[in-house]
């Protein structure tokens, strides 16, 4: 895992028994998650994960990687997860972002290779959803937030010969960051030209506009 701050994995469940205790094929998919089986920060924050996990629980078998399609923008696609873990292809922004190339193999460096990787790990132990978290650095230098969401493809018989990770990431700003932001808005700032002060619309009554001589000038006189 990243140095900073290691990804924390949310299993979202687990094999069921049947009545006589037998455990069900670990690559028999779970189905349509309960409420509360969700966990909070995913079921609050609706992210582009959650979509993708209803793709993945309501596609047929033999149609989960179209399904999943529609998130490939986001999403590393990775074969041969517990082995070489090569990326078969990746999305335009995330590769733009995080450096990530198809064709070359996921590496245990510091950084969103590294958390890619684990993941992969865990859906070929299990094939099942992995949701994690992490906090990563991306090429330029800037801390990421970031939440992935591994999910297995079936393919030949392998319940996760490949597996499609859909990324969602929000970018931090480090304390060096945030100091030349705000020295940066307080330089623009200073440039801005004061604009006069705006009269006052209900000015103070003074001595001459007094209540008691404006009734001395306005009283009728019998």
């Amino acid at each position: 895992m990243s140095d900073s701050t290691p990804a924390t994995v949310f299993p979202l469940s687990a094999p069921s028994v049947h009545d006589d205790g037998d455990i069900m094929p670990t690559w028999v998919r779970p189905g349509p998650l309960r409420e509360d089986q969700v966990p909070r920060s995913m079921e609050v924050e609706r992210r582009l994960t959650n979509r993708a996990l209803a793709a993945w629980q309501g596609a047929p078998d033999n149609s989960i990687a179209a399904a999943l399609s529609p998130f490939f923008d986001h999403s590393v696609v990775v074969r041969d997860p517990a082995g070489r873990a090569i990326i078969e292809s990746v999305g335009g922004p995330v590769s733009a972002r995080f450096g990530l190339v198809a064709g070359l193999a996921l590496l245990r460096d510091p950084g969103l290779s590294e958390e890619l990787e684990a993941a992969c790990e865990l859906v070929a132990l299990q094939p099942m959803p992995i949701p994690f978290e992490a906090s990563v650095n991306d090429p330029m230098g800037a801390q990421m937030l970031v939440r992935g969401l591994a999910l297995p493809l079936p393919e030949g018989g392998d319940p996760a010969a490949p597996v499609q990770i859909v990324l969602s990431w929000r970018e931090v700003l480090s304390k060096s960051a945030a100091r030349r932001l705000r020295a940066e808005l307080a330089s623009a700032f200073a440039e801005v030209k004061r604009l006069p002060p705006l009269a006052d619309p209900f000015p103070r009554r003074t001595d001459a506009t007094s209540r008691a001589n404006v009734f001395g000038r306005t009283k009728i006189s019998e």
